[in-house]
Parts: structure tokens; C-alpha cells; sequence
């Protein structure tokens, strides 16, 4: 385009231009782009600066092009803003020739990451809710299925497998509620900013904002052409609902290799040499998730907290840390969404692991409630039953003598530790709110449901929101932009 020799005496040489170049990656913010300068042209036209035939020309060039993308090959032309103003300069010289009038590379791409960003937001949260729908249809036919709960891995206590599915549920929730709290922050314009420090041409950066689908404006110039703040709110959003994904991978690969659950053939790999091996490879790559969205976060962090003042290229390279993340976690919550349709419960193995022994804290509250010990006393008793029961020693004589030597009556019989601890009548016993009684799971996956229904119309009014502007602002003609 020339536009480097008016200060410079070279165009950049074709090995450095390519090295800074943003257009192998610019095609994710492509249509974002093409958006942002109609709506430019469209404030152009509405201060009288470019005409309603110039306007018209451009806006039915740059819906053209919305529907069938330039190349972004050229290297010469450094990023995909200038791809487009180089086409409008020559589809529609009167308005290309002013397209960078009051508005800056620095605004725009700020406007275009947060415009994209909303989007795969919006579609994160979309295809997170299958995932959270499958756990949660499974835990539902499951609530009455015998489970062990675990702590530092090892068996806790009775639980059910439906507790246990609803637990991630709640917390895959909890995560895509975050996201929508990151989204708030990517919901303001920047457009308008110009270059760092605003414009004396008389942009209504209200209705801009408005015109791309934003609810408001970031305000201040330098913080809206040059931050990228929101994209570590972002990656952390996502990080967090990855970490859920990760913890929920993790356990089922535990529950798979000791025999508790099964998974559906078509989600696991066998050896190349060991033909007897089945093994839950999607879900140790699903693990590794976290890891990688961690790094990608620490990535960005290191690039973005070594800013001084306004724009830097800096910023180019921390943008693909983004769109990597957010596609990352789309594709695995897809993916395990139909793998959690395939879980079967080893129920009989289940049961097994949930023993006397793992239910054995109720009889201490027994002892405490129904004769008055004092529970601390009634932990060293049960503890010491514990034992007995690991060693295969429990009889009725050593269960006496167990608590004679703490000064307890016989109080209870084998028959009635038996009978107390039974994994059955230590889930039912449960009686607080969130337990896992599988009446309170039951209740919790209706409340889940709810939670559900929440963001599937926050999904639904955004997604609307979001493709309305494309048709409003690549409307060819200049009376809509008088409006």
C-alpha cells in the first residue's frame, strides 16, 4: 500500500514483514474485522465525512467479502486490517481512502479479539451444557447406586454414584457462571479510542458500541486501544472450568482401572503389542487439559505484565493463547459429553468397597447420640474396630473386650455394628442438606436442572443479541446509517 514511505525511506524487508506479521492468525478476528469498519464508515457517514454513495459502494464490497474472505497471504500488508483497507482503498476509493480517519489498528483489533471472544464464550457455554446434562441424567439414574466417596483417595465413606456425578456437576456449573462473569467484561467497545489517546474527530463511541452488539464502552482511550486485561479474566475462566474437567477425568480413570465403572469401547485404545489392553485414553488426554490451558494463562500473563504505555506488538502474541484455550475446551467438553453416556457402574464392586469399615463414622455418632460417649472416645473405640476389621479379627469376644477396654458396657453386638454400618442404611441415614441421601441428590439434580435452564437462555438471548449486528450493519445503502 505504500502507506510505511511517507516516514520511512523502505518498505520492510519481506523476511522481517513475515516474522511480524499477525495474518497467520488473523483469521479467527476476520468478519470481527470487516464489522468494525462498516460501522466505522457508517459514524463517517453520519458526521458528514464521507457521502451516502461512497457509503453504500463500501458496505456492499465489504458484505462481500464477509461471505467470501479475502486472502490473508500477503505478508506485506502485516495484518488483516490492512488486507481490508487495501481492497476498500480500490473496491470503494471514496470511503477506503478514509477509513483510518479517527480509527486506529490499536482500537480495532482490541474491538475484534473482544467481539470473537464473546462468540466462542457464547459457544463455550453452549457446548458445556450437554456435558453437565449427560452427568447429570446419569447421577439421576444412579442416585440409589452404592458408591465410595474418597478422601486423600482413599475410601471415606457410603456415598452414591449419583452424589458423585452431581458434585461435578455442580462444579462444572459453578465454572461456566464464572464465564459468564468474564464475559460481562468483554461486553464494552473500544472502538473509538483511536490509536491511545481519542480523537478530535467526533466519534459517538455510545452508539458504535452499540451498532457491534456491545452493552457499553471502555472509557478510557489508553486502557481501550492498548489492555488486554479481560483475555487473563478469560483464560482463567476457562482454566477453571478445565480444572473441573480434569478432576472428573481424573476420577474416572481411578474408578476405571479399579474395576468400579466401565466405558463405552469407542472412548478407549488398545496396546500395539498388548491385545488384552483397554485403555481410557480420551480421558487422560482430557486431563492433560488443565495443564495445557495453565501454561497457555502463564504464557499470556508473561507477555502482557511487560507493558509500558500504549500499544506494543507484545500484543499480537498473546491473542493465540486465547483462541487456543477456548478451542481446546470446546472440543473436550464435546468429546466427553458422549462419553459419559457409556459409564456403567460396577455395582457389585462398588458395594463391595464400601464395607463395615467405610461406614464406621456412623457408629461412632451412634454411640455418641444413643448412650451419651463422648465422641472422641467413640472415634478411639471404632477406630480400634477399625483395625480389628482390616486384620480379619472382629468376633463378638474381641468386639466386648474392644469396648470393655475403654470402659464401655457391651453395648452393641456384632449383629448390630453389622447392621449400622451397612452402606445401604448409612446413605439413607443422612439427613443435611447436600448429602448424599439419594432423596437430597435427587433434589440437588432438579436444583441443577434449574441452573441449567439459567444458561440456556442466557445462551439464547446472547446468540440472538450477537447475529443481529452482522445484518444490521452490512446493510447495503445510507439511510440506515442515518438512523
Amino acid at each position: 500500500m505504500g502507506f510505511r514511505l511517507g516516514r520511512l525511506g523502505k518498505e520492510m524487508a519481506r523476511e522481517a514483514a513475515e516474522y511480524t506479521s499477525s495474518l497467520r492468525i488473523d483469521s479467527e478476528i476476520y468478519r470481527q474485522v470487516i464489522l468494525i469498519n462498516a460501522v466505522h464508515l457508517r459514524m463517517l457517514n453520519r458526521l458528514g465525512l464521507i457521502g451516502d454513495e461512497d457509503l453504500s459502494k463500501a458496505l456492499r464490497a465489504l458484505k462481500a467479502v464477509y461471505d467470501r474472505p479475502l486472502s490473508l497471504d500477503d505478508p506485506a500488508l502485516e495484518d488483516v486490517h490492512m488486507v481490508v483497507e487495501n481492497f476498500l482503498s480500490q473496491a470503494a476509493p471514496g470511503a477506503g481512502g478514509n477509513l483510518a480517519l479517527g480509527k486506529s489498528r490499536n482500537d480495532a483489533v482490541a474491538t475484534a479479539i473482544r467481539m470473537r471472544a464473546k462468540e466462542l464464550v457464547v459457544l463455550t457455554v453452549r457446548e458445556a451444557l450437554p456435558l453437565v446434562d449427560a452427568v447429570l441424567e446419569k447421577a439421576e439414574a444412579e442416585a440409589e447406586t452404592i458408591y465410595p466417596a474418597t478422601t486423600h483417595l482413599q475410601v471415606a465413606a457410603p456415598s452414591t454414584f449419583g452424589f458423585i456425578l452431581t458434585h461435578y456437576a455442580s462444579r462444572l456449573l459453578s465454572a461456566l457462571e464464572w464465564m459468564v462473569k468474564a464475559y460481562e467484561e468483554l461486553d464494552l467497545s473500544p472502538l473509538g479510542a483511536a490509536a491511545c489517546c481519542g480523537s478530535s474527530i467526533r466519534l459517538d463511541r455510545e452508539w458504535i458500541a452499540e451498532q457491534l452488539g456491545f452493552r457499553g464502552v471502555v472509557e478510557h482511550a489508553l486502557e481501550a486501544s492498548s489492555s488486554r486485561d479481560f483475555t487473563v479474566t478469560l483464560a482463567s475462566a476457562a482454566l477453571r472450568l478445565l480444572i473441573v474437567v480434569s478432576d472428573m477425568a481424573e476420577d474416572l480413570i481411578y474408578a476405571f482401572t479399579a474395576g468400579l465403572v466401565d466405558i463405552g469401547d469407542e472412548y478407549c485404545s488398545t496396546s500395539s503389542i498388548m491385545p488384552q489392553k483397554k485403555n481410557p485414553v480420551v480421558l487422560e488426554v482430557a486431563r492433560t487439559k488443565s495443564a495445557e490451558a495453565l501454561g497457555e494463562l502463564a504464557g499470556l500473563v508473561a507477555i502482557l505484565q511487560r507493558r509500558v504505555g500504549g500499544y506494543v506488538l507484545d500484543l499480537q502474541q498473546a491473542t493465540p493463547s486465547v483462541w487456543k484455550t477456548l478451542h481446546e475446551t470446546r472440543t473436550t467438553l464435546r468429546v466427553l459429553a458422549g462419553l459419559i453416556n457409556t459409564l456403567a457402574v460396577n455395582r457389585e464392586q462398588a458395594l463391595k468397597v464400601c464395607g463395615p469399615e467405610a461406614g464406621i463414622v456412623e457408629l461412632a455418632n451412634y454411640l455418641s447420640v444413643r448412650y451419651g460417649v463422648p465422641f472422641r472416645l467413640a472415634h478411639k473405640v471404632c477406630g480400634e474396630i477399625s483395625r480389628a476389621l482390616a486384620e480379619g479379627t472382629l468376633s463378638e469376644k474381641n468386639l466386648r473386650s474392644i469396648l470393655q477396654r475403654s470402659g464401655l458396657a457391651a453395648v452393641i453386638s456384632l449383629q448390630d455394628l453389622t447392621s449400622l454400618t451397612s452402606p445401604t442404611t448409612v446413605v439413607r441415614s443422612y439427613t443435611t442438606r447436600g448429602s448424599s441421601n439419594p432423596e437430597e441428590v435427587r433434589r440437588m439434580s432438579s436444583a441443577l436442572r434449574l441452573r441449567i435452564g439459567v444458561l440456556g437462555k442466557w445462551v439464547e438471548g446472547e446468540e440472538r443479541r450477537l447475529s443481529l449486528v452482522a445484518e444490521r450493519v452490512l446493510e447495503a445503502g445510507a439511510s440506515s446509517a442515518q438512523s
